[in-house]
């Protein structure tokens, strides 16, 4: 049982505000909760699609390369 807890954000310290937004929004407020779930699935994709973009396009937007690989490296609830 310890090696899955080791694949959950508990292992890696964001537990409790990990599991304190997504109690909020899906148990107190359930409209915002789906609301968090879109705002995180948004975050997912656009991070992933931020990983695979070439310097020319970053230089575009304005980010370095190392800027670019820290916000694709932040967990979907992070900000």
């Amino acid at each position: 049982m310890s090696s899955i807890l080791k694949t959950f954000p508990f292992a890696l310290g964001y537990g409790r505000g990990f599991i304190k937004s997504l109690a909020l929004a899906v148990f107190v407020m359930p409209e915002k909760g789906m609301d968090l779930f879109e705002v995180w699935e948004t975050r997912l994709r656009q991070r992933a699609h931020l990983d695979r973009l070439d310097f020319r396009l970053l230089e575009d937007m304005g980010m370095s390369p190392e800027d670019a690989v820290r916000e694709s490296a932040k967990p979907f609830w992070r900000a």
